[in-house]
């Protein structure tokens, strides 16, 4: 084990990312995990993939930081700079390591295909390097020195970065100065304002740990970050905060950390021994991607229906043809329909239903772009609301399904 680290330049190389095409999610996991090392991050840097730069900023970050974390330009093509960048900044060549080499040839060997000469380049490592072993790609990390500070060089793909940085670098960082974890409070229901405005006191920069929130698609999530001795305080301290923020929102909560919609209504269907399906229009079968996204959902998820065409409403889920005549599919009696029928069709406890024109066309007067009709069909009734959601497609299909996702939450909740 290294000599302990205390603060933390993250660098992410990448054409992609520069020009905004690809976001980096590698940077905020490096973040996260360092600060449960005890490790501060004091800086994350994005860069093309020019030379030039990505040697400035292993130069800079290198007189910043004690360790430096890199990712990406590893690969094989041409604009993989990473290798050639540390080298110069470190005054050493290239050279061919052959470990590397033979685990190349050997991934390659096992997929029956030979090993290119691009693919050569990625066993060639800085003199004085050190080799990270790629459990689930082609392309080897490296472990350097540069100046007084460590440098780790990782992939760029995500789950190959994750793996390395678990398997390579984690237990070579010496334990820092206290743990740093960072934990979010998930809400749905109500806006960002009334949020802040009941956590206001929470929220000044005095305030121990600070509060602070953010915005996506209607999931409010209440942030903070604590620091501690050891991981066990640290997370005594999440608990109390996040009861507090719990106690102060209510209902309006539904998860904590990495729980989603989709996790906390599965949790209490489970709960509960109780199963659900869903009947889209306009959600296009998203609705079920996001139920399904959820690894164990086959104990609670039987199925839906993708009823886009109306004749396929009234196949298979019953909808009749004069409520449909005469209301029109975006509509709350259809919405009504859809679920009940979804429900009898699958013999479930709950259904789901959604109807709606997520645009951009097809919107008139007086069925505007953004209107949508979700339902909740349970053993007590059909509850059937009306959502007028604006912007862009995509947007209102997300919106729609999280709504609807949390319309259940609740309706489970009281049951």
């Amino acid at each position: 084990m290294s000599k302990p680290h205390a603060h933390a330049v993250v660098i992410a190389i990448g054409d992609e990312l520069v020009r905004g095409q690809c976001v980096d999610t590698n940077s905020a996991y490096l973040a996260d995990r360092l600060g449960e090392a005890g490790i501060r991050t004091v800086e994350h840097c994005t860069i093309g993939d020019e030379l030039p730069a990505i040697v400035d900023a292993f130069r800079r970050a290198a007189g910043t930081a004690d360790l430096v974390v890199a990712t990406g330009g590893l690969g094989p093509t041409e604009d993989d700079l990473t290798r050639d960048a540390l080298a110069q900044a470190m005054g050493v060549d290239l050279t061919l390591c052959s470990t590397c080499l033979a685990d190349l040839e050997a991934f390659f060997h096992e997929r029956g295909r030979p090993i290119s000469q691009a693919n050569r380049r990625q066993a060639m490592l800085p003199v004085g390097t050190e080799r990270l072993a790629n459990a689930v790609g082609t392309a080897p990390g490296i472990a350097a020195t540069l100046g007084s500070a460590a440098v780790f060089c990782l992939p760029g793909v995500p789950h190959e970065m994750r793996t390395m940085y678990d398997q390579q670098v984690a237990a070579r960082l010496g334990a820092g100065g206290n743990v740093i974890l960072h934990h979010a409070v998930h809400t749905f229901g109500a806006p960002e304002s009334e949020i802040g405005a009941t956590l206001a006191d929470l929220m000044t920069p005095d305030a121990h740990p600070r509060l602070g929130t953010t915005a996506k698609i209607g999931v409010i999530s209440v942030r903070f970050s604590v620091s501690g001795a050891t991981i066990e305080g640290a997370q005594a301290q999440i608990r109390q905060t996040s009861d507090v923020i719990r106690q102060r929102l209510g209902e309006i909560v539904f998860g904590e950390g990495e729980e989603t919609l989709a996790s906390a209504v599965g949790n209490l269907l489970q709960q509960r021994g109780q199963t659900l399906a869903t009947a889209e229009s306009c959600t296009g079968g998203l609705l079920g991607e996001t139920i399904t996204a959820v690894s164990g959902a086959s104990a609670y998820y039987l199925g839906g229906v993708v009823a886009y065409a109306n004749p396929v409403k009234q196949q298979f889920l019953d909808v009749p043809g004069d409520v449909l005549a005469s209301c029109g599919a975006v509509s709350e009696p259809v919405a009504a329909a859809m679920a009940q029928g979804c429900r009898r069709r699958f013999n479930s406890d709950w259904a789901l239903s959604v109807t709606g024109i997520a645009g951009p066309t097809g919107g008139t007067a007086d069925k505007p772009l953004g209107l949508v009709y979700l339902a909740v069909a349970g053993p007590d009734g059909t509850d059937v609301r009306r959502h007028h959601i604006t912007g862009p497609r995509a947007f209102v299909r997300q919106r729609a399904t999280w709504i609807i996702l949390n319309d259940l939450r609740v309706a489970l909740t009281k049951a």
